[in-house]
């Protein structure tokens, strides 16, 4: 075959493959030095700071940490319990000392103030204008906390706490001979604990994803080398990428499940990517081109399709910067890393492979007996696809108005989905921090959801009068208390514990009364008011997530359809494309509400905690699902695009597309499924409603989306299907003959996996 001088994909593939040597040498350098930096890594992970970018939880808590150092800029409670003495017995009250004094010798640790002991009679002796007002809250008489000011950035806080923890709980066993244990409760506490619950479980979810990943392979391919050449290239392109994070960890933060959906993704697409090129390279094999000119018609028809995916890929990711939370940065530099990765894996290391084993990729066991190749046309009627796609052309009005039905039925619970952060009960379950918060939960809810609000003022300037907004504030249904803090200088700072925990959709709604009705009625007229806390930080989360929602879901849409306009030079696929994709995402989040929002994953009562979903999943699974769906569209359309440039025939055009792309579609599209469905394993909700809402939605698009719905909607469409304005030009649907040999991306994906055949 020759290869156009512009055709760089083709060329590429060649100068890889001739240089193969080197190109073994580089990625086997680049994949040792990723498994040696893995352990950095995984020492390295720490929760993503859980802030939005200014914010008005954000500057609180900088104004907080300025005004009130002891509370440094966050807080934890450290909960201690007994079951033999009350908190207010010499053993117990001995234990108390012996816990303040082992965090004061912490790093980081600012401060520590201990609440008022239940079953106490006498007032407290310091801080009583703060202390006293809350001691209605604390009813269990085994029970103390302590409220403790630390500092540091994340990753110091979330790396301090296993040191922090055991010091105190030592100390307090010491001074109790084992009686009173402690417990640390805080966002610190729970980003470290998630982690080390996010390593166990990616151990688990590899042990499941890869063998059936490679089983999935041999079982579609029916050829050893062939199944394995996809995951080995998956492999390295994964490792490689975990390598490049390694490196990074000092400017930027990783965490364990960024490192999951790295690994689901990174296997995902590093298969689907290798399994589409090393198709149509065997099928150019069994046609009679030596291994060059295989590799050269493989990289310049599918190997070129599959950069336009991995850059459609690319591009979605790219909207998540629009949300001013880290952890959607986190995400969308983790998808374009892995994809770029696997993408350049594509065009170099897969030629070199390919190369390398052509004599060896239809190797068979003796005991696998290989099938009689064949091509299945339209119209010789052989083979259930020909049937299907017979009977489909026949009938497309029946099946496309079913399947929209059926899709839409299946988004009917979506509006009804509530996001918020998730305390991951079943998964942190006999932690610290779990053990910790079932105490808390059952005297003081609200106790780990503190509000304050914020009266900045000129230094030494009068003490505004705060009593208005206390009384403001305690006459809220859903606040449990209030209480003043004064510095003497320049802040006060009012302590304000909802009666929920911070899980509860109540304490959001409550944050939000407080900002937009309470404090504008009731605060000192002319002090600035800021209100923080750790309720107030989940309601700005929420808020961004909300606000952001249609800016990243129209930036999505706009380059997808920009995009594909340009790969399909059509305006209708591309809307028709963006339409498909809306309804297979609506449909998999609407039964992901179904199943995972009335328990969340966790055993408790969903008239108390309903099962809330973690804010940022919706977003991230909306714009990973648009830019792996469209892959399957890629292949599909292009396929017909080129029949129907040859003959001119839509029905026929359609049908044979559909024949040639269906198998190679499902098994690709089973593979991404299996990757992102081995997350249901994880002990952890979020990654359970990530991965089902992916792995349903990728099912959903390669059968009843690609198998029937769009070929029945461009059968329907008929010749409109390949409108496109000419602008004085001549369109290419009228120019006539065929399409030029190398420049199609999708050109004869074969139709039959195993099945190789020359073209027809």
């Amino acid at each position: 075959m020759t290869i156009g001088r512009k055709d760089v994909v083709a060329r590429l593939a060649v100068r890889m493959a001739r240089h193969r040597r080197r190109v073994f040498a580089g990625w086997l350098i680049a994949v040792v030095v990723g498994l040696l930096a893995l352990p950095h890594l995984i020492d390295s992970l720490v929760s993503p700071p859980v802030e939005v970018s200014g914010s008005e939880s954000q500057k609180a808590a900088a104004v907080l940490a300025d005004g009130l150092p002891s509370l440094g800029n966050d807080t934890m409670i450290a909960v201690l319990h007994s079951a033999d003495y009350t908190s207010t017995d010499p053993v117990f009250r001995k234990s108390i000392s012996a816990a303040i004094r082992a965090l004061g010798r912490q790093d980081g640790v600012d401060g520590a103030m201990v609440f008022p002991l239940a079953g106490e009679t006498e007032p407290s002796s310091v801080m009583a204008d703060t202390l006293e007002p809350l001691r209605p809250l604390f009813h269990d008489e085994h029970t103390a906390y302590l409220l403790v000011g630390t500092s540091g950035s994340d990753r110091e806080r979330q790396d301090r706490v296993p040191a922090q923890q055991a010091a105190v709980d030592q100390a307090t066993q010491a001074a109790s001979d084992g009686a009173v244990r402690t417990y640390l409760v805080g966002v610190s506490p729970f980003g470290q604990q998630m982690q080390e619950t996010e390593i166990d479980d990616l151990l688990r979810i590899e042990l499941v994803a890869v063998p059936a990943a490679i089983l999935l392979l041999f079982l579609g391919l029916r050829a050893p080398v062939a199944a394995l050449v996809p995951a080995g290239l998956a492999g390295a392109a994964v490792v490689v990428t975990l390598g490049l994070f390694s490196a990074l960890t000092e400017v930027f933060p990783v965490d364990g499940m960024l490192m999951v959906g790295v690994n689901a993704l990174g296997l995902g697409i590093g298969i689907d990517y290798a399994l589409f090129v090393t198709n149509r390279f065997r099928e150019e094999l069994a046609a009679g081109a030596d291994p060059e000119q295989a590799i050269a018609t493989a990289a310049g028809t599918a190997g070129r399709t599959v950069m336009y995916s991995g850059l459609i890929l690319v591009v979605a990711s790219v909207s998540l910067f629009l949300v001013r939370w880290h952890i959607f940065i986190q995400a969308a530099v983790g998808a374009v890393v892995v994809s770029t990765v696997a993408l350049i894996a594509s065009m170099t290391l897969l030629p070199a492979a390919l190369m390398s084993l052509a004599r060896w990729i239809e190797w068979r066991p003796r005991w696998l007996a290989p099938r009689a190749p064949r091509i299945e046309r339209a119209s010789d009627g052989r083979g259930w696809l020909a049937r299907w796609a017979e009977h489909l052309m026949r009938h497309p009005w029946p099946y496309a108005v079913a399947v929209i039905a059926g899709l839409l039925l299946a988004a009917m619970p979506l509006p009804r989905m509530e996001l918020g952060i998730n305390l991951e009960r079943h998964a942190l379950e006999g932690t610290p921090d779990r053990i910790g918060h079932e105490y808390v939960d059952e005297d003081v809810p609200g106790l780990t959801a503190a509000v304050f609000v914020l009266l900045k003022r000129q230094a030494d300037s009068a003490e505004p009068d705060t009593q208005p907004l206390l009384a403001a504030l305690r006459a809220d249904p859903e606040v449990a208390a209030a209480s003043p803090i004064e510095n003497g200088v320049d802040l006060t700072a009012v302590l304000v514990i909802p009666r929920h925990s911070p899980d509860s959709p109540a304490v959001v709604r409550m944050v939000e009364r407080i900002r937009s009705e309470i404090v504008p009625a009731a605060a000192p007229p002319g002090v600035p008011v800021l209100v923080g806390g750790s309720s107030a930080l989940v309601t700005d989360l929420l808020t961004e997530t909300s606000t952001k929602l249609w800016w990243v879901v129209g930036a999505v849409l706009a380059l997808m359809f920009a995009m594909l306009t340009l790969v399909l030079r059509s305006l209708l696929l591309p809307l028709k494309a963006i339409l498909m994709s809306l309804l297979a995402t609506t449909a998999a989040l609407g039964l992901t509400v179904l199943l995972f929002q009335g328990s969340g994953g966790d055993e408790v009562s969903a008239s108390v905690h309903p099962g809330l979903i973690w804010p940022q999943i919706p977003l991230i699974v909306f714009v990973l699902l648009f830019g792996l769906s469209t892959d399957y569209e890629l292949f599909l359309v292009r396929r017909i695009q080129e029949e129907y440039k040859a003959s001119g025939d839509n029905r026929s055009s359609v049908a044979i597309g559909l024949q040639r792309t269906a198998r190679s579609i499902s098994l690709a599209a089973a593979i991404l499924a299996v990757a992102f469905g081995s997350l249901l394993v994880s002990d952890i909700s979020g990654l359970r409603v990530f991965g089902f809402a992916i792995a349903f939605a990728l099912i959903i698009d390669a059968t009843v989306i690609r198998l029937v719905l769009v070929p029945a909607l461009m059968q329907i469409m008929g010749r409109w299907n390949w409108w496109f304005p000419s602008f004085g030009r001549p369109a290419d649907n009228d120019r006539g003959g065929p399409p030029p040999e190398v420049h199609n991306p999708a050109e004869q994906i074969s139709e039959a996996v195993p099945a190789l055949s020359p073209r027809a």
